[in-house]
């Protein structure tokens, strides 16, 4: 018979000793009101459970669709305690609902969560809108977050072709604009007009962002410039992001820069180089080394010059301090930095990214790393089918509409034939 006390070291007992034990610190644990480890160990596995489950169909295009997520996520919950505590709504469900919200073009929170939910096959359970609408705007959920964007970055980490080996650190960096609710007080941008303002780095090898910023929409783009600086790197810029004293900073940081001259600005030629045959005929009219500005905004340091002549007849000034390359190679990374706007079309139109879905600013930040996110599940699905290269600065929509058709079918070799022909 057992007692009411946890036996003493050294006492004996009939029966299983580790039986008697374990039944004895249950009674003990009980009567002193407190939990038993065992009962700790169980709430834990179940807080986490929803973060191993194994969502959708078994061998359907969404389990292949979300492999990517399922390692970022893990890589991401391996951290610290802290990274491991999540609200009622795990970390893999509240990604998905972000991914029927893109793929589907749900119109608001309300009709993604009754899509969700309507969706028995994804297993994920009932979605509470009230708890969706509190982990799109949590800051510890952004912070997961982040961490897993960056994971699913590091998979097109050796992905690139040969012939932009020579520019594998060259970036562009712009902004885009995106409307926000009126009760989202923070983005400050016009009267009555409430609005955030997306900085995005590029980088052109991959066709990949690599880092962004989310600030009110009244911030100029300059302000943000100088976080993304890494040396020996090349940024692509246009005029707005032109202050002379950074371009000092970054010529004493070996960090390179390529843009456009603004209209009247102030400069004298040091040295006016030869401009080879080849290079007329293909539009450069003239290559010289300059020093920019005058009298207290003269910059300390020297840069290039590059005119070029487009087809259309009208006329490019490029400043650079890249003295390296040819100054055709000037005009085209330069023409090269429309990649960056056709990606936020993309973004925007496409993948609706227009709105967000959160009030705050960690909110606008969650929707914006969800569509990016979204945009990086497609990708890595058309890079398992051996169709994707950096040269796509994003999938067709037509292989968007394929996967959204097809999320829940069992995936065959029909079925990654008609994958196939939508990326074509």
């Amino acid at each position: 018979m057992l007692t009411d006390s946890v036996p003493e070291r050294g006492e004996k007992r009939k029966g299983n000793p580790r039986r008697l034990r374990k039944v004895g610190k249950a009674r003990w644990c009980r009567e002193q009101g407190q939990r038993r480890p065992e009962e700790i160990k169980r709430r834990r596995r179940h807080r986490h459970r929803g973060n191993r489950r194994q969502l959708g169909p078994p061998r359907s295009l969404l389990r292949k669709f979300l492999a990517p997520i399922r390692q970022a996520v893990a890589s991401a919950l391996a951290g610290n305690r802290e990274q491991r505590w999540f609200p009622q709504l795990s970390i893999l469900a509240h990604i998905l609902c972000g991914l029927f919200y893109h793929l589907f073009g749900m119109p608001s929170m309300r009709a993604t969560v009754e899509k969700v939910n309507d969706t028995p096959e994804l297993k994920i359970g009932r979605v509470p809108l009230s708890t969706l609408a509190e982990a799109m705007n949590s800051p510890r959920r952004l912070k997961i977050l982040r961490q897993v964007f960056a994971n699913l970055l590091t998979g097109f980490a050796e992905h690139v072709p040969r012939k932009f080996q020579r520019f594998k650190e060259i970036a562009a960096i712009d902004s885009t604009i995106i409307h926000c609710v009126l009760s989202a007080v923070w983005a400050d941008y016009r009267k009555a007009i409430r609005a955030c303002k997306l900085h995005l780095v590029l980088d052109l090898a991959k066709g990949l962002p690599n880092a962004l910023v989310v600030s009110a929409a009244r911030i100029h783009d300059r302000n943000c410039f100088e976080i993304f600086l890494k040396k020996g790197w090349t940024y692509i810029v246009d005029r707005g992001y032109i202050v002379y004293a950074v371009f000092d900073q970054m010529i004493e940081g070996g960090i390179f820069f390529i843009t456009r001259m603004k209209k009247d600005a102030a400069f004298r030629v040091s040295t006016s180089k030869r401009v080879k045959r080849r290079h007329q005929k293909m539009g450069i009219l003239s290559d010289q080394i300059i020093r920019l500005g005058a009298a207290a905004t003269e910059m300390a340091h020297e840069v290039r010059l590059v005119v070029f002549k487009a087809d259309d007849g009208a006329v490019y000034e490029y400043l650079t301090n890249r003295f390296d390359l040819a100054p055709t190679s000037i005009a085209a990374l330069y023409k090269a930095r429309w990649s960056i706007e056709l990606f936020f079309k993309f973004f925007k139109r496409t993948l609706r990214g227009v709105r967000p879905l959160g009030r705050s600013e960690a909110g606008a930040e969650i929707h914006i790393l969800l569509t990016l996110m979204c945009d990086l599940v497609l990708k890595c699905l058309a890079k398992a089918l051996g169709r994707w290269s950096a040269r796509m600065r994003h999938v067709p929509v037509t292989f968007l509409r394929r996967v959204r058709d097809y999320l829940l079918a069992v995936f065959s070799d029909r079925l990654e034939v008609l994958l196939v022909e939508a990326i074509l």
